[in-house]
């Protein structure tokens, strides 16, 4: 029995590593949020994010040229030069948001090829048994074992890629921020203060999120719409051209 519990936890344990396991930090941080936010602001909360704020507003007008290395402003602001830090900002969070995206296309490539590089080696070690022993207890154990490993690797992998491809993800991604960015050029939307420069770009961050990508993706899914097809060689059923049609409906796709 303790030679089966030692290898459930040796499996748990190489799972575990694989996979990314949280420190304890990041546990505690998940098991204290678990409810979500508390139900009134906290003033130790608020100075910690109002300090982390200012530190990132004060960074971005350094990139634009507006501060000083003493962290001085080097003129008085106007409203155009609040658009100007915002893309400061939008440029990081492109650059974060790419490697995000690359980093999903090299797990889903990974994924893909661990999948097939298991599925070859039990197909060659079933045939190398079978052909060195008549037992099928060794087959049996064979057929256990890599059936767990492509499940731990699905499962693992599984675990950070959307239902969608990496591909279509990363392209839905960059047309929301260039909606969202053209329109802080244009003007649709008004980024005239340090607090609005703030949320811009922090809205700009949230389009890639996982969260609110999946999000994007299971409402374009409910926003689809079934699709009938037309009659066979384009005649008019209520003319009496052709048979009806059979309703059908197609695989939603992404708008």
């Amino acid at each position: 029995m303790s030679v089966i519990i030692r290898s459930a936890l040796g499996m748990a344990l190489v799972g575990c590593v694989a996979g990314g396991c949280a420190n304890s930090d990041e546990l505690k941080a998940r098991f204290n949020g678990r409810w979500g936010p508390e139900p009134a602001i906290q003033a130790a909360d608020v100075a910690t994010v109002a300090q982390n704020q200012l530190l990132v507003l004060g960074y971005l007008e350094k990139s634009a040229g507006y501060m000083a290395a003493d962290r001085t402003l080097t003129r008085q602001l106007v409203p155009a030069d609040y658009a100007e830090i915002a893309q400061w900002g939008f440029n990081i969070g492109r650059q974060d948001c790419e490697i995000y995206m690359d980093n999903l296309f090299r797990l889903s490539r990974e994924k893909g090829r661990n999948d097939n590089i298991l599925a070859a080696v039990s197909t060659a070690a079933a045939g190398i048994i079978t052909g060195t022993t008549t037992s099928q207890k060794p087959l049996s154990i064979l057929a256990a074992v890599f059936g767990l490993s492509i499940a731990l690797n699905d499962a693992i992998f599984q675990s950070y890629l959307f239902s969608q491809a990496p591909g279509l993800v990363a392209k839905k991604v960059s047309d929301l921020q260039e909606v969202f960015r053209n329109s802080i050029v244009t003007g649709q939307v008004k980024v005239n203060s340090p607090a609005s420069v703030y949320y811009a770009v922090q809205s700009y961050y949230h389009i890639c999120l996982p969260h609110s990508i999946e999000g994007v993706m299971l409402q374009s899914i409910a926003d689809s719409i079934p699709v009938t097809p037309l009659a066979s060689g384009g005649n008019d059923v209520a003319g009496g051209g052709g048979s009806a049609p059979t309703a059908a409906i197609r695989t939603p796709v992404l708008k």
